[in-house]
């Protein structure tokens, strides 16, 4: 379904409403955005090229169907979804500090961007920390045959090396072919996409186990960059951190405490209730019996009479039979 709006989105900004139009509708324009808030929806599903269609509708199904197994569908609907109203956001509301900063550059304030690329970022850090160590090509015949160094490093490419890869691009694509501005809604996408992916996958995700997040030491942020870099993004990195896991252990304890109250009120419930509940049975039980046994005293009653009655009569007509001549 998403890789089928995706294409719907592209042939009708390409060749049945028109790009300049369909952008106005659909694009994200930080200058539009409140009077446009459903841009932030439509503008993750739009793709402005053909090529980039394919990579992105390419590297859904592919991942999707290593995600899809081990999340279920729900959850990756979910995420992609999600992640995909994050990045907008941020990246819209990274456009208007960038207009600020600049002392009013209008560009900022006026550019229209689109795409999936943010979300496709997303999903390759999600593969990262599923399956890091797997080969991108797997197998023997995978790359054909040959020893050359290229050839090499490409059989010891994994997964864990995608989302760097795809970011470097992204960002000498934007620095090369985006004019004055270097495409900077395009690799916001791509930043904002990978970072939302992370808080979640780091800190909020469920799992069926009750817990949340994934605390290992290999899905750190720092680890995602290379080793020279660790050391000085972990000391920025700290207090965002610091912060996503006090919101969680904030969350963990109000479920706590509302799980603790409900336990409470309804032990409490129960002994006040339960005297009350006895007393009324009691008195309805003793009503019961009281009327079974009236009436068992009325019925015993009209059977003495009606012997009585008979005896009477036998008696009478006796008498009767003796007194004829």
């Amino acid at each position: 379904m998403t890789c089928a709006t995706l294409v719907l989105g592209c042939a009708a900004r390409k060749m049945v409403i028109g790009e300049k139009t369909f952008d106005a509708a659909f694009a994200l324009e930080a200058y539009a955005t409140t009077r446009k808030p459903w841009t932030l929806v439509t503008s993750g599903y739009v793709e402005r090229s053909f090529a980039a269609l394919v990579v992105d509708c390419w590297g859904l199904l592919y991942i999707g169907g290593i995600l899809e197994p081990v999340w279920g569908a729900k959850e990756l609907t979910r995420f992609v979804v999600g992640v995909n109203l994050a990045t907008t956001t941020l990246a819209w509301l990274s456009m208007c500090a960038l207009y600020a900063l600049s002392a009013g550059d209008e560009f900022y304030l006026f550019a229209k961007f689109s795409g999936f690329h943010g979300v496709l970022a997303a999903l390759l850090l999600a593969l990262r920390q599923t399956s890091p160590e797997e080969p991108v090509f797997a197998g023997e015949g995978a790359l054909g045959a040959g020893t050359s160094g290229v050839v090499a490093s490409l059989r010891a490419l994994r997964n864990k090396h995608l989302i760097g890869a795809y970011l470097c691009f992204t960002a000498a694509y934007a620095f090369m072919s985006g004019g004055a501005h270097h495409h900077v809604g395009l690799y916001l996408f791509d930043i904002w996409g990978a970072y939302s992916a992370w808080v979640y996958l780091r800190f909020f995700q469920p799992h069926g186990s009750g817990a949340r997040g994934d605390d290992s030491d290999d899905f750190a942020f720092a680890a995602l960059f290379p080793p020279a870099a660790r050391p000085v993004i972990a000391r920025v990195s700290a207090p965002i951190g610091a912060a996503a896991r006090a919101l969680e252990a904030r969350r963990r304890r109000a479920r706590e405490e509302a799980d603790t109250r409900a336990a409470a009120s309804t032990a409490t419930a129960k002994p006040a209730q339960s005297p009350a509940a006895a007393a009324a049975a009691a008195v309805v039980r003793a009503k019961l019996e009281s009327s079974s046994a009236r009436e068992e005293d009325d019925i015993a009653k009209s059977k003495r009479e009606a012997r009585a009655a008979r005896g009477r009569a036998l008696v009478e007509a006796r008498a009767n039979a003796d007194a004829s001549p």
